[in-house]
């Protein structure tokens, strides 16, 4: 929903004034998700764009609140995770509520002009989404509410699929994506979930192997587990770092100042999905590359084990 939140403000914001109480009231509730104050409410009960993007934002909070009540970030202490949220959404924020101060304020813009700016802001606000959405996909993982279904899937087409679908993301990048996987790499698992495994991975495959040439997926049976590894061949992840790779929010002090860096929810989501699917997921690097490494029981052993 927060993706709307650009174009939404900006239209009513045309068309008549008084939306401007609305418009501070979201941006003041942003700001106090983002300092950690679980507490606070955006006051809308309009039946509009408005009304839904205070709902959003009021259920975070609260979600957000009981999470850390429960203990839920026992890695990570209160502190770190408001540091956290409040870089994570108060930078695009910051970019989303500057380009339509500037539309707002300027009567002399050209339609072009207002298209051009209200974009950068959509774009930005891309990136409100995604942390929102991935906070409230780990709340339902925490409240148990993370629905399996299983169903026999075959890994080698998974990949060949997200693979075809990552291309002109390999092509931007200027990478080209290696397929070394074995024919038929059969589990029992939820497609969808694992397909958000192996995006995940892949995605950060060209986030941060992007100074190699290459982003190498391989996929093998070793014994009775399906090995699937991502490996890219850009800058080496510290020793140091390697232990907190799958912790909430971790992304590394590098990616941290990077304003387009992921959320650091990723791997922690990635590493709670296979561990539903009795598996384990690691990460290992040197100066020449860097693995992230995938094992799933095979799919005769899955039934076996009532998965």
């Amino acid at each position: 929903m927060l993706i709307f939140i650009p174009l939404a403000i900006l239209f009513f914001f045309l068309l008549t004034k008084p939306y401007e109480t609305y418009f501070n009231k979201i941006s003041n509730g942003i700001h106090d998700l983002a300092s950690g104050e679980f507490t606070s409410r955006v006051q809308i009960s309009s039946k509009d764009e408005f009304g839904d993007i205070a709902t959003d934002i009021n259920l975070a909070s609260e979600k957000l609140r009981e999470a850390v009540e429960r203990g839920d970030f026992a890695e990570s202490s209160k502190d770190q995770l408001v540091l956290n949220l409040a870089h994570d959404l108060r930078t695009p924020l910051t970019s989303v509520l500057g380009y339509l101060d500037f539309i707002l304020q300027d009567n002399h813009l050209t339609v072009e002009q207002i298209r051009h700016y209200a974009g950068i802001a959509f774009n930005k606000s891309q990136r409100l989404e995604k942390l929102i959405d991935e906070l409230f996909e780990i709340t339902r993982m925490n409240y148990g509410m993370l629905t399996i279904e299983r169903e026999p899937i075959d890994l080698t087409e998974l990949l060949n699929q997200l693979n075809e679908e990552l291309y002109p993301v390999f092509e931007k990048n200027h990478l080209i994506a290696r397929m070394n996987v074995t024919p038929r790499l059969h589990i029992w698992g939820d497609g969808e979930l694992l397909a958000r495994v192996f995006e995940n991975l892949l995605t950060n495959a060209i986030r941060y192997g992007s100074d190699g040439k290459f982003v190498d997926i391989n996929g093998y049976l070793d014994e009775e587990e399906v090995v699937i590894q991502v490996v890219n061949y850009g800058d080496h992840i510290l020793p140091e770092e390697l232990p907190h790779l799958f912790e909430m929010f971790y992304t590394g002090d590098k990616a941290r100042t990077d304003q387009g860096g992921g959320t650091g929810l990723g791997l922690f989501i990635t590493k709670n999905i296979v561990m539903q699917h009795n598996g384990t997921v690691s990460a290992q690097s040197n100066l020449i590359r860097t693995i992230f490494e995938v094992r799933l029981p095979q799919e005769s052993t899955s039934k076996e084990s009532g998965l």
